[in-house]
């Protein structure tokens, strides 16, 4: 593998749609390439909150950003469809990642992988509450998520309750 190929096979991950928000009858699902971009904002503010420095905090977020880089190849399999194929993602990932620069990444995604994990689960907890407009169903999704930080079940807290709509308050009162 090298830098070049692994750039390429990244940029088809915009094209692969998330594939649990289909089985809800959502019609046009974020993509791995946008829930990786959020997770990867997510977990630059854990890493922040954790490590109060932001050289660690971006180091959590380039770790967040690759943390789904193995379903260019597997797909994003939804959990009942992971009940009957199984996927070697480690494999995946050990194969994608062998180049000279990809060793840093392996090291990163592992170092910083519970913070990832709380992040990768926030995003899931926001997208779950955007997509409850279109299917009620999607709220389930974020019901009953575990984190692993303090900072990460500080950050779930506040979207608790915050209205995902907050800037409908814009909209009405600057008429």
């Amino acid at each position: 593998m090298s830098l070049a190929k692994f750039l390429f096979e990244l940029a088809s991950l915009k094209n692969i749609p998330r594939s649990g928000w289909l089985k809800l009858n959502i019609k046009f699902p974020e993509s791995v390439a946008e829930h990786s971009f959020l997770t990867g904002i997510i977990a630059f503010f854990i890493g922040l909150k954790e490590f109060k420095d932001v050289n660690e905090a971006s180091k959590v977020a380039v770790a967040a950003l690759l943390h789904d880089c193995h379903e260019a190849r597997t797909l994003d399999l939804h959990k009942l469809a992971k009940k009957y194929v199984e996927v070697d993602e480690e494999k995946a990932i050990e194969e994608q990642l062998d180049f000279d620069e990809g060793r840093i990444l392996r090291d990163l995604m592992r170092d910083y992988g519970k913070i990832v994990r709380d992040a990768d689960r926030i995003e899931l907890y926001i997208q779950s509450r955007i997509y409850a407009d279109i299917c009620k169903d999607a709220q389930i999704y974020g019901e009953k998520i575990e984190l692993e930080t303090e900072s990460g079940k500080e950050i779930l807290e506040q979207l608790k309750n915050t209205d995902h709509r907050w800037w409908l308050e814009f909209e009405i009162h600057s008429r």
